[in-house]
């Protein structure tokens, strides 16, 4: 990142991309989300039409290059991509260089637990943190290229309930949905309603850790549907709804 003057190296642990969706959009994340349009030509683009989310960055080292891409945003800018590095100058010398990212996903040194393409969506289920101090991160994006959403939650206390939080996410015409269970949960089960038939959602082993994460798609979900564990006797390990 140069700015007035001063060349910065970004450290690697400030994960800050830029992503452009070959349909005239883009979308960034340093500190706050950004996106709008991208005009592209043979060697300029304009940058416009901007929408960003709203956090205070003035402490984060993020906020530099929030600031840096605002300023480059509304006017032409220059671009060369050379060694899978992609060069943005302003006309003022302002510049950022981004390279090529080890992994499509927000949330890069995440442990993946389950990932796929379906319906169009690309979508990444991880975790991250150790023993019983884990985290769950949902990834998720309609298409290459497109600003992704994200959710996530932390392993149950100990005095709050399995299932107490779940995670989901409409895509297309199904939902993905779940949570943490118990370790000696062997099956759970989702229902999106009363008299609605019953859906087994794939139960995922977390190496070092007391928890299970039970996750997977279903037709429907709201607050009337009900996700129940059992283990290998049938008994009830965890309930939500």
């Amino acid at each position: 990142m140069t700015v007035a003057g001063a060349t910065t190296q970004v450290t690697p642990e400030l994960d800050a991309v830029l992503r452009f969706d070959g349909e005239g959009g883009f979308s960034a994340l340093a500190c706050n989300e950004l996106g709008g349009t991208a005009d592209v030509s043979d060697n300029s683009l304009v940058l416009s039409e901007i929408f960003t989310t709203d956090m205070d960055c003035s402490a984060q080292p993020g906020g530099e290059i929030d600031d840096a891409l605002g300023g480059l945003a509304g006017a032409a800018v220059r671009w060369s991509i050379a060694g899978e590095q992609l060069r943005l100058t302003g006309t003022d010398g302002t510049s950022l260089t981004y390279r090529v990212r080890a992994s499509i996903y927000p949330h890069a040194s995440a442990r993946e637990v389950v990932s796929g393409e379906r319906s169009g969506f690309q979508y990444r289920l991880a975790v991250d943190g150790s023993g019983d101090d884990i985290g769950l991160h949902l990834d998720w994006r309609e298409g290459a290229g497109r600003r992704w959403g994200t959710q996530g939650h932390g392993a149950p206390a100990a005095t709050e309930p399995p299932l107490c939080t779940l995670i989901w996410a409409e895509m297309a015409a199904e939902v993905f949905v779940g949570g943490f269970v118990p370790a000696e949960t062997v099956r759970v089960t989702h229902r999106s309603e009363a008299g609605a038939p019953e859906v087994d959602l794939p139960v995922y082993s977390l190496d070092g850790s007391g928890w299970k994460v039970a996750v997977g798609f279903v037709p429907a979900h709201s607050p009337d549907s009900q996700l129940v564990g059992y283990d290998d006797a049938g008994g009830v390990t965890a309930e939500w709804g």
